[in-house]
């Protein structure tokens, strides 16, 4: 009887607070999520561009019957983004940490977007962009204004809540959720 007695109390009470974290959340939401989006919001918006050049990469690949795995080009990406981050402040660990799992998305959603198409799914009406003239070059240019923003992040505290809301922020845009979460794994995490 008396065990009755306190879970009616710590019920009551754990409903109070759900209650008022959901009050909270709907009546200032810019301010609960401010610190997440804020800080977070360019580097998401420039993993998003770097996903949908991924499509691009794909289509390309697709059409040309190219393989989706390129070690010798991601190599030499990779040793190209290490240079690029020390001269912006990075160290070479600091830049793997952050691009390899952004290689390891792009060759996911490749792999999906191939295999859908292979099944059936519709196809992109349009030709298929120049991968080495017309992609390339762009994702370059997203990957070094990647490290860029990655910069100020990499030594920053970021939690579970940064990454669940990187991870919100790709799905909202399209992004399959295993590419999403692929992506945003050096988020919330040392």
């Amino acid at each position: 009887m008396d065990s009755v007695k306190i879970m009616i109390p710590c019920r009551s009470f754990l409903l109070n607070v759900c209650l008022l974290v959901s009050f909270l959340v709907t009546v200032f939401p810019s301010r609960v999520m401010a610190s997440v989006d804020k800080s977070l919001n360019p580097l998401v918006i420039l993993m998003i561009q770097r996903l949908q050049l991924s499509r691009e990469v794909a289509w390309s690949k697709c059409r040309e019957g190219i393989p989706i795995a390129d070690p010798a080009r991601e190599a030499r990406m990779l040793t190209e983004l290490k240079a690029v981050g020390s001269m912006e402040g990075l160290s070479a660990s600091e830049v793997t940490r952050f691009f390899i799992p952004q290689i390891a998305a792009s060759r996911r959603y490749q792999e999906e977007l191939i295999a859908g198409w292979r099944s059936g799914i519709d196809v992109p009406k349009l030709k298929p962009l120049d991968l080495t003239t017309e992609i390339r070059p762009k994702l370059d240019r997203v990957n070094r204004e990647m490290l860029r923003q990655w910069r100020p992040l990499c030594r920053t505290a970021l939690d579970w809540a940064d990454r669940a809301e990187a991870e919100r922020m790709l799905r909202d845009r399209g992004i399959p959720v295993e590419v999403a979460r692929i992506a945003v794994r050096p988020l919330g995490s040392q």
